[in-house]
């Protein structure tokens, strides 16, 4: 038996959880469906999908090129780096502290630039 009082407690809120199957290789199905349906209008559309396959590897090429010249450079400050500690020992390392700031303002100063 409850008394009445002046005074509301609060109920204790239940999470409902409703699970729904997901079927991949259905919705990979419609989604095909749905694309079918929309390019049944286009006369050719072997030529919509050669133009983005081409441009993918294209962009691909174009990524590829740069990580590459990049891991040169890397590789490059590496030996100098390496050559400059057998030769002029650890002062090459100085050097690499008295030039970092100078790196970091100039880097800084082009994403200032590109902002505005």
């Amino acid at each position: 038996m409850k008394f009445p009082s002046l005074i509301r407690t609060s109920k204790f809120s239940q999470f409902h959880y409703e699970p729904r199957y997901y079927d991949p290789i259905k919705e990979e199905i419609e989604g095909k469906l749905k694309a079918a349906r929309a390019n049944k209008d286009t006369e050719n559309p072997s030529t919509q999908y050669a133009s983005s396959i081409s441009a993918a590897f294209r962009k691909r090429e174009r990524k590829s090129s740069q990580a590459s010249v990049v891991q040169m450079l890397i590789a490059a400050a590496m030996l100098v780096t390496f050559v400059g500690w057998v030769f002029y020992g650890n002062d090459v390392f100085y050097i690499y502290l008295l030039l970092s700031p100078l790196y970091f303002y100039f880097r800084l100063k082009g994403r200032n630039k590109s902002k505005n």
